[in-house]
């Protein structure tokens, strides 16, 4: 029970701690795109003064800018509209008061279109601009009304509606003068003194132009606006008065004052002849209000990433326990239709995708008549940023189906497509080996159909809807990358396949030579739906019987070795007596001398059992495997020069001639000299017993660079026997000889050849007897082993 609470408690600490995070990250990562500078926007969300925010600096300069147009008769700039695209880069100017004016109207709704969100006068005196939103360029075009700005009627109509709608708003305070008369302001009654820079009780901050250069007062202190004279991008204040940003001639006759309100207030108009009330534009209070909001936000998001730290930290200290609630979760989602995860998966992805349709749209419109702005890629991210709980949510649908993949085995078997394909391979399989292969095209040619269909379909509905539809259109481009991904999955899959049925018949064909090699103790395995299952279980089966026949005649001989080593050992005890008291007797003195004849007959043949039961121990070690050989690089032609020049006494007194045939470079193989030494030693000691009076024996080495070939051959003085095998122990050309030989030369010669890694035969052709050695050529010495 313990451990299934740590599992419960391990995985909801995941589960939160994710969520909490990655909500967090992507919410950081909308806030901070959402700005040129992000430091600037958390240092701006935690002033403690809101005058001290560039949105409070950008505004008075939209006031200040305003105001001096209704003085002089000029067209109205709509609010913030030319810092935003031209100078500021602040994106969310609009966006915070719309927001704002949402929430505190209670329609928990908001959008871009100023005409909505702004009260009725601002409207009506700046214009909407969204219907000409995509005409505008730098700030050359502004959209402030209808664009028409030659009528000054007009221009000062619009002035008196932006003035009656702003009035009202006590926040501000303003005095617009030309020509020393007063325009405008809502001031009256108040002690708002621009050039004595006075301004009213609860008004810390004072902005006057006085013709030529802005002067600014906040808490009784001077601002220092222009620093060194001229303006930059990253300058505070967008006013007049620079060395490069100067005014006409007729803005030199207007005079601004404006005074902001410490704590700014929301001001709300009675029409209680309609029975409802409204808004007044209140900037600053919003302005005021969204900066405490973003502190707010940045604190709780900071929260959050904390909460959803410590929370993954429980998760890593439990983590081994969140793996069982991994393998249930994945044993629940087992049992689902793969189809339907699948469907799910992607239906999540495409309300994350299709959430931003808009700018999705935007972005196809733009390239297809090849119209690109600064930005606009930026601005999809962060619509699709503004989304946090659909990303966390596809994301959680992401972990689900990996999970489900990772514990699951071969979850597409779960399915509707797996149950159709299985059925497919059952029947496939009743088919003949040909038929199979060819029948695989089949799903390849049906997928493709499909495919065809779909796109048809798709790219038909595109061209009905005139080409401008962006839902049709990425429906068509993710059918044609679905179907494209399937189709190389496929012909992927169907590689793969016919490249293991080529491997496995490769191993089939290798096994077979194997097999006839003399190599079947290895059993063959391939996979049990391998199109040759069937033909590799029948050559397995005739693996195991050869098998079975070989280790029975194996046996048989290891039964004749350990019969033949333990008569051997058994006989070696009385020998040594017998050897011992034949040398006792050959020292006593007095003895006639027929008596001498046989003590001399029983050493001679004493010692011929010892050299017999000595071959035998040797013989029995090297059939077991226990013959123990040091390995190194030796040369066979000086290996076979020595031997000849050791033997050259009993080669003088014999009655045949030696011929060789040793070249006198070094020849290398690996392999121990003192074995391979006693190989050649009983080879001639064969020759020389065997071979016809008068004949030759020839001792040759040849190499074709890879192996060397040591060769003796001689003519036999009796007539050689056929089939029979001369290299098995006590087998003799002739059975009536009686010259001593224990017919176990060529078995030993063999046995201490193969132990030392060479290969040794033996070719009868009429008389000719001939014996050949083969060893792997070296050409640098390797390190000497022991075995």
């Amino acid at each position: 029970m313990a451990t299934k609470w740590k599992s419960i408690i391990s995985f909801t600490a995941f589960f939160l701690g994710i969520t909490l995070l990655l909500s967090g990250i992507i919410d950081s990562v909308y806030l901070l795109s959402s700005r040129s500078s992000w430091k600037a926007q958390i240092t701006e969300a935690f002033e403690e003064d809101y005058q001290n925010t560039g949105e409070f600096r950008w505004q008075m300069a939209d006031y200040l800018e305003n105001f001096l147009a209704m003085a002089t008769g000029g067209p109205l700039w709509g609010n913030g509209y030319r810092a935003y695209n031209y100078y500021s880069g602040a994106d969310t100017y609009y966006e915070d008061i719309a927001q704002a004016y949402a929430v505190e109207s209670g329609t928990g709704d908001w959008s871009w279109s100023l005409s909505e969100d702004y009260p009725n006068e601002v409207t009506e005196a700046i214009g909407d601009y969204s219907s000409d939103y995509d005409d505008y360029d730098g700030y050359e075009y502004g959209v402030y009304g209808n664009g028409d700005y030659s009528s000054k009627e007009e221009n000062k109509k619009r002035a008196e509606q932006y003035h009656n709608a702003i009035k009202d708003d006590k926040n501000i305070l303003y005095r617009i003068t030309y020509n020393d008369g007063t325009v405008y302001t809502n001031a009256e009654g108040t002690q708002l003194d621009g050039a004595g820079m006075a301004a009213p009780k609860d008004y810390n901050f004072l902005m006057y132009f006085d013709g030529n250069t802005v002067k600014m007062r906040k808490d009784g202190k001077e601002i220092d606006v222009y620093k060194d004279g001229y303006y930059r991008e990253d300058s505070d204040w967008y006013v007049p008065g620079y060395k490069n940003f100067t005014v006409d001639e007729e803005t030199q006759k207007a005079t601004v004052t404006i005074a902001a309100a410490k704590s700014p207030k929301l001001y709300i108009k009675g029409e209680y002849a309609k029975d409802s009330s409204r808004q007044l534009y209140n900037r600053l209070y919003w302005i005021e209000y969204n900066q405490r909001q973003e502190k707010g936000r940045y604190i709780a998001l900071a929260a959050s990433l904390a909460v959803g730290v410590l929370l993954i930290v429980v998760y890593l200290i439990l983590r081994k326990d969140k793996k069982r609630a991994d393998q249930r979760i994945a044993k629940i989602t087992g049992k689902i239709w793969y189809e339907v995860k699948l469907i799910l998966l992607l239906l999540a992805l495409g309300l994350v995708l299709f959430r931003s349709g808009y700018w999705w749209s935007e972005i196809f419109m733009r390239i297809r008549y090849g119209e690109f702005y600064t930005g606009m890629f930026r601005e999809l991210f962060q619509e699709m940023f503004a989304w946090p709980a659909g990303l966390v949510g596809l994301f959680w649908i992401i972990y689900l189906f990996v999970n489900d993949n990772r514990y699951n085995q071969k979850v597409w078997k779960q399915s509707i497509s797996g149950h159709i394909a299985g059925a497919f391979r059952a029947a496939d399989l009743k088919l003949p080996f040909q038929r199979r292969v060819v029948h695989r095209c089949i799903p390849l040619i049906v997928v493709a159909a499909v495919l065809i269909l779909l796109s048809a379909a798709s790219l038909l509905i595109f061209c009905l809807a005139g080409g401008y539809e962006i839902v049709p259109l990425l429906i068509l481009m993710i059918l044609v990358v679905l179907g494209a991904v399937l189709m190389i999955y496929m012909q992927m899959y169907y590689m793969k396949k016919n490249e293991r049925l080529m491997q496995d018949t490769g191993t089939l064909i290798d096994q077979i030579k194997t097999v006839r090699d003399g190599a079947i103790t290895s059993e063959l395995q391939v996979q049990p739906d391998s199109d040759l299952a069937g033909a590799v279980q029948d050559l397995n089966d005739i693996r195991k019987g050869m098998d079975t026949a070989v280790k029975e005649q194996i046996k048989s001989e290891r039964m004749k070795v350990e019969l033949v080593s333990n008569v051997s050992h058994d006989i070696k005890t009385p020998l040594t007596s017998i050897i011992s008291y034949v040398e006792l007797l050959k020292q006593e003195e007095g003895l006639p001398d027929y008596i001498r004849d046989y003590v001399q007959i029983l050493d001679s043949k004493s010692q011929k059992l010892k050299e017999m039961v000595q071959d035998v121990f040797e013989v029995s070690k090297a059939a077991s495997g226990q013959l123990p050989v040091e390995i190194e690089a030796l040369d066979l032609g000086k290996l076979l020069r020595q031997t000849l020049a050791d033997m050259s006494e009993r080669i003088a007194g014999s009655k045949v001639q030696i011929k060789t045939d040793i070249p006198e470079e070094e020849i290398l193989i690996m392999a121990d000299g003192q074995r391979l030494y006693r190989v050649f030693q009983n080879l001639l000691q064969n020759a020389l017993r065997y071979s016809l009076d008068g004949s030759r024996i020839y001792v040759n080495l040849k190499t074709d660079g890879s192996v060397a070939v040591a060769s003796v051959k001689n003519t036999s003085a009796s007539e050689i026997p056929a089939d029979v095998n001369f290299t098995e122990r006590f087998t003799r050309g002739d059975s009536s000889r009686t010259d001593g030989g224990s017919g176990l030369g060529l078995s030993i010669a063999k046995s201490f050849t193969e132990a030392c890694g060479g290969r040794m035969t033996v070719e009868t052709i009429a008389d000719l007897f001939v014996v050949t050695v083969e060893f792997p050529q070296i050409h640098t010495p390797l390190t000497t082993r022991r075995i």
